[in-house]
């Protein structure tokens, strides 16, 4: 029997407004390159589609293969990927919410991982990313692709089971400062 989790197309295609065809090139394209970018109006149900193609790819409804951050204008490397804090007394060395994703993709390389990013043009991608711009393109996955980071110093790679789905808003004026390169 099938468990009441298991996510297929066909419970994609039932819940998400999307031809046959276009689900099918959107799920190739990102299984083959390891990112996209969904684009529409707000409310169009950009993040519901997101949430339900990584179901459809992974086979079932599991939210802790799942990671939902929105980036705003103030949103940085340090609370990305890793930075100095202020605590008590000081400052302390803490990881970001990409790294820790990270992290855990590589401790289950059988099964994959989706790191969903709403209003990806509102941050400013540069800034955020880092050196890890060049470490989320397909070609440069894996652990034989490490570099090492800023703050810590620390060797680090963007595991091949990650997938990165990035969501904008085409009404948003913000859209001209996204570089497409």
């Amino acid at each position: 029997t099938e468990s009441d989790n298991s996510y297929d197309s066909t419970k994609f295609l039932s819940e998400v407004f999307m031809a046959e065809e276009e689900y099918n090139r959107l799920r190739s394209q990102l299984l083959s390159k390891k990112n996209i970018i969904l684009q529409g109006a707000p409310g169009v149900g950009k993040t519901f589609s997101a949430r339900r193609l990584a179901y459809s790819i992974m086979g079932k409804r599991d939210d802790g293969h799942i990671c939902l951050v929105q980036f705003h204008q103030n949103y940085s490397y340090e609370d990305f990927v890793e930075g100095y804090k202020p605590t008590g007394d000081g400052f302390e060395l803490r990881k970001g919410i990409l790294y820790k994703f990270c992290e855990q993709a590589k401790s289950n390389t059988e099964e994959r991982y989706f790191f969903i990013i709403d209003e990806i043009n509102r941050g400013n991608l540069s800034k955020i990313f880092g050196e890890l711009l060049m470490l989320i393109e397909k070609d440069y996955r894996g652990a034989e692709e490490c570099i090492t980071l800023a703050y810590s110093g620390a060797k680090f790679y963007v595991p091949d089971n990650l997938y990165i789905i990035g969501m904008m808003n085409t009404a948003d004026r913000s859209l001209a400062m996204i570089d497409y390169a």
